[in-house]
This record gives structure tokens, C-alpha cells and sequence, in this order.
């Protein structure tokens, strides 16, 4: 399966939507945790009654070569997955959980009306190059999201902070400053906003917001900032970014410690190797080369398809792995524009669409992936909340050649047409590809195929100009307004809205749903939203995910997450336990 994109940076969370509006004056003053509770395999957690080790190395695998270093630029979980050990936010999410706890910001206060933030933030923090971190270098990032002019390219994470007071007319070239955002002191970050938003907090724990230097980025310049300068708050830093590998060292000025009052991180070295075969990727991992394998480094549910019946049936390397549910679908898009490229796009016609979608079978991706996959049949995961349990009669599509051809002759495509597929160049991709390619044969489609590098994909996709592609998406935040606003609203296209789909009614009931306290009303308006894309059959959903971490026995304090990348800072290694 493809390795799918977030989020989340992750960014990234759980099965709940946040039902209310914050209200009163709200404080979190938790910090996040060091300790290395023990609980049984399998649940979530590595177990270890020992004292942590510090010092050491491992060795992981990762299937693709990161292609943004840039917290402002990175929307991919491969660079999300290195970025967060680099970068910190304001807040991040408790161990294992979803619950919103500081991070670069001690504590925080929400004002009654829900509008207004107050970020008080860590005293004697530094950059790993021993440049104090000041409320400032917050005011910097966010500038640098919403310049829709920066190079060598703009953020894609713009849209999410555009509720903050000031910041359309920034992003507009209208203002200066951002006016609603201000720092009374070194220490204290006041963001207000336009409207309340129930979510807000958790698109701050993503990493766009990151501290960053505006010295070293001013220094070394955009391009060398999202490529091989990085310079973050993190656990590590960065000591090499090629195609084929990336190195991390320990942050010798990283705040934070574990509860025992250790520093952290434990580990002085991580080393990632870049390799798209996966089949040897497990088998590094069976070898005890590499020290886990999860869905962020290897790519979809975490383990290579080919090797599930050998991991799982083995007594030996099953008592290794650990599951959690992932928020995170699978789709095949279809790109709506009128032409591409110049020539007319047969996929502008509905029924082109809709005849994909009867021409699709869930149950040979299920088979290819080993009945790792659950078939998914709409844009939402079954774990989230606004998932629509019985779409409406027009809405859903069961897989059938026939109605498929019949759709085809009457929208005037008797003989078929020819488009253009994109996909990664991963060895399960390629089977999908060649299944879905086999799928349209029978109806009388011919798939070109175009198997690409996970950098050369996003830059196709996110252009506008895919005619089709194989995509996903793992949640940034726990709301449906992630899926839905993010994929759906035309205002998103083409970077989120790979589709380039754009209906005036779904976009009316998506601006009203984002700002919505009611939770029943905005579940009723999601429902439509659903119900009317599926209609459109902008997307043939495929399915969706459970995460499986393999993580080696004298691997210590690792824990999984559906919320957070992996927390190689608080991992330690102690081959003889």
C-alpha cells in the first residue's frame, strides 16, 4: 500500500470529535511525561521494570526519502515522522492519548468566549544551536505560513489559521502583521480569532506552528531550510538529509527530562535508511537490523503486506507487535477539472466517475494486502464521529461491470478513453495499481500507469494536474472537518482538494459545519457533505487502516499512537533486557 499523507504532520489523532465549545477560563498546565510505565505487550507500550540507559543507537528503515524539512512546507507522515524530532509546537497530545497537554508552551488559557489564547510559554528553552526560543520565533512562523508568496513554495497548511484576526489580510498582501496575533513578552504568545473554534487547539499541536529560528532560516534561506538546514527546539538534530539516508543526533540543548529528572533524549544517534523494498525491510526488521517498523516509516499500516503471514504466524515476532487503530482511508481520486493539460478530461462527466466506482472491487486491495485493510466505502473512517453508517440508495456503489459500461455508452464513451494514474513506486502500490488497471480494462478504460518517487508524486498531485491518483489521508486533528474541509471545499484545491472538485452547495454546508459548537447539527451537514461527494463519486474510497508497530524486544519506552508520530525521544535500548 502507499505510504499516505496527513498529518499529520501529523499530525494525526483519535477516534472522537471535541463535542464543546471551550469555555470558561481554561488552563493546562501538564507538561509532557518522561516516565517509562510498564504495561503488558501487545497494548500499546514496550514493557521494561528497568532503569532507562542512556546513550546508544538504532538503525530504522523508512520507504521513501523525506521530502520537506520545512515545518511551514512538510504535510507528508514521512517527513512528519523525522520533522517531529527535530521541531515542537506549542502544544502536543499526552503519551498514547488525545489529550491536548503543553509542550513549548507551559500552560495556556482560553477566554470565555472562546476567541482568544494565551500561550504562556517555557523559560530557558534553546534551539540546538543555543539560540533562545522567544514568543517571537512563533510570530515568524506563522508569517511564513500565511505568505502564499514564499519560496521556493508555500505552505499547504495556510487554511488552517486563517480564523486568527488579521490573518486573511496578511495572506492577501493587505497587511503588514497579523493583528491578532501579539507577545506582551518574551514569554507570552496571545492568538485571537475571528470565530470560535472548537478544534483550534488541536491545529496548533500540529507542526506547521513549530518554533523555528528566524536567524539560522534568514541565514541558510527557504530551500536550505526544507532540505538539509534544519534547526529546531526537538529531542534531535540534524546531521544528514540525502535520498538515501537521514541521521539524527541527540539536541545537546533539549529541554525537557524524564520524570526521574534524566535528559532527554536517551539515544545519541538515530539512523534512517532509505529503502522502497520493502520485503527488506521486514526482513531487517526479523534480522534484528532495525529497532521497529510502523506506519510512518514504512509506509501505510506499518507492515509490509508480504510480510504479515510471516510475522503474525510466528510465536516469535507476534509477542513483538503492537496495534492501534489508525484514523486514516485510502481513495482513488479523480480529478474533475474540465481539461488537463490542454486536452478535454473525461472525468469532468459524473458518470465517467460513477462508473469507475461500479467498476471498482474493494475485495482484490483487501486480498493484496493480505486482509491487513478494512473496505471502506466513504470519505470518514468507521472509529470517527460523523461517519454515515447507511448512505443514501444513490450514494453507494457495489462493484458492477456492467452498470459500469452502461454509464460509460451514455456519457458518450462507447468505446472508452485512456487516462493518466499516479502512484508511488512501492511494491504493494504497484500490485493495486496493476489490479485497478485490470478493473477498468473490463469495462473498457485503458490506465496508463506512472509510478514515481514519493516526492515526485506530491509534487504531481498537489499541482492539480493528476488525471487520477491513488491517495490517502491519516487525520491531523479528531474532526471530520479534517476529511471533509480539507478534501472537499474547493477553497482547497489543488494542494488538499486533489480533485480540484468544487459544488457551491457542499462548499456551503462545509463553511457552516467548521464553526459550529452543536456537534448533532454539524454531524446533519457532514452527512450531506458525504452523501453528495459520494454522489459525485469524486473519490472511489478503498479502505482503511489498522496500525501495526513491530518494535524489538531491547526496544524500551516505545508506545503507539494514532495522535503522535513515534517518541523516539523517550525510546531507550538495552540489548540484555
Amino acid at each position: 500500500m502507499s505510504q499516505y499523507w496527513k498529518q499529520g504532520l501529523a499530525t494525526v489523532a483519535s477516534v472522537g470529535m471535541i463535542g464543546v465549545l471551550l469555555a470558561g477560563c481554561g488552563t493546562n498546565s501538564t507538561s509532557p511525561s518522561g516516565s517509562n510505565t510498564s504495561t503488558p505487550s501487545g497494548t500499546g507500550q514496550t514493557t521494561s521494570n528497568s532503569k532507562p540507559v542512556e546513550g546508544g543507537s538504532i538503525t530504522l528503515d523508512v520507504t521513501q526519502a523525506v521530502p520537506d524539512m520545512d515545518p511551514a512546507i512538510a504535510f507528508d507522515t514521512v517527513s512528519a515522522e523525522v520533522g517531529e524530532q527535530i521541531y515542537e509546537s506549542l502544544v502536543t497530545y499526552d503519551k498514547g492519548t488525545d489529550k491536548i497537554i503543553g509542550d513549548l508552551a507551559q500552560t495556556y488559557d482560553v477566554s470565555s468566549d472562546g476567541k482568544t489564547y494565551t500561550f504562556h510559554l517555557r523559560q530557558g528553552v534553546k534551539f540546538s544551536n543555543g539560540d533562545p526560543m522567544t514568543a517571537e520565533d512563533f510570530v515568524f512562523e506563522l508569517e511564513r505560513l500565511l505568505n502564499k508568496n514564499m519560496q521556493p513554495k508555500p505552505s499547504p497548511g495556510s487554511n488552517f489559521f486563517l480564523n486568527i484576526t488579521g490573518a486573511q489580510a496578511f495572506y492577501d498582501g493587505k497587511a503588514k502583521s497579523i493583528s491578532g496575533v501579539s507577545t506582551p513578552d518574551d514569554h507570552t504568545l496571545v492568538i485571537n480569532l475571528d470565530k470560535p473554534q472548537q478544534y483550534f487547539i488541536k491545529i496548533l499541536a500540529m507542526p506547521f506552528l513549530s518554533a523555528v529560528d528566524p536567524k539560522f532560516v534568514n541565514k541558510v534561506g527557504n530551500a536550505a531550510f526544507d532540505t538539509d538546514q534544519a534547526m529546531g527546539t526537538g529531542p534531535f538534530e540534524l546531521q544528514k538529509n540525502s535520498q538515501s539516508q537521514v541521521v539524527l543526533v541527540k539536541n545537546p540543548n533539549y529541554w525537557q527530562k524524564d520524570s526521574s529528572g534524566n535528559q532527554l533524549p536517551y539515544l545519541d544517534k538515530v539512523t534512517i535508511n532509505v529503502n522502497a523494498n520493502s520485503q527488506l525491510d521486514a526482513m531487517h526488521w526479523e534480522q534484528g537490523q532495525t529497532a521497529f517498523m510502523s506506519p510512518w516509516l514504512i509506509g501505510g499500516d506499518g507492515m509490509p503486506s508480504s510480510a504479515y503471514p510471516t510475522i503474525m504466524n510466528s510465536p516469535k515476532y507476534k509477542k513483538l507487535v503492537m496495534t492501534e487503530p489508525l484514523n486514516a482511508i485510502y481513495y482513488i481520486g479523480l480529478n474533475t477539472k474540465k481539461t488537463i493539460n490542454g486536452k478535454p478530461n473525461p472525468l469532468s462527466n459524473v458518470k465517467v466517475r460513477q462508473a469507475i466506482a461500479y467498476g471498482f472491487d474493494r475485495s482484490q486491495f483487501v486480498k493484496i494486502n493480505n486482509g491487513t485493510v478494512v473496505p471502506d466505502a466513504e470519505p470518514l473512517p468507521t472509529t470517527l464521529e460523523g461517519y454515515v453508517k447507511n448512505l443514501d440508495p444513490d450514494a453507494k456503489y457495489t462493484y458492477d461491470p456492467a452498470k459500469a459500461k452502461q454509464l460509460l455508452k451514455e456519457a458518450g464513451y462507447p468505446n472508452g478513453f485512456t487516462i493518466d494514474f499516479w502512484n508511488q513506486s512501492l511494491d504493494v502500490s504497484k500490485k493495486e495499481d496493476q489490479a485497478f488497471q485490470a478493473m477498468m480494462k473490463n469495462i473498457g478504460i485503458t490506465v496508463n500507469l506512472h509510478e514515481v518517487t514519493w516526492k515526485d508524486y506530491l509534487t504531481k498531485v498537489m499541482s492539480g494536474d493528476a488525471q487520477s491518483m491513488d491517495s490517502a489521508w491519516n487525520q491531523d486533528f479528531p474532526d471530520a472537518s479534517d476529511f471533509l474541509n480539507t478534501l472537499f471545499n474547493s477553497n482547497q484545491a489543488p494542494e488538499n482538494n486533489l480533485t480540484n472538485y468544487s459544488n457551491p452547495q457542499v462548499d456551503s454546508w462545509l463553511n457552516q459545519a467548521q464553526y459550529m459548537a452543536d456537534a448533532s447539527q454539524r454531524d446533519t451537514l457532514y452527512a450531506k457533505v458525504i452523501n453528495q461527494t459520494m454522489r459525485d463519486a469524486v473519490w472511489v474510497p478503498t479502505y482503511q487502516l489498522n496500525g501495526f508497530w513491530s518494535v524489538q524486544s531491547w526496544v524500551h519506552g516505545f508506545y503507539t499512537s494514532n495522535v503522535m508520530y513515534d517518541p523516539m525521544q523517550y525510546i531507550w535500548v538495552d540489548p540484555g533486557h
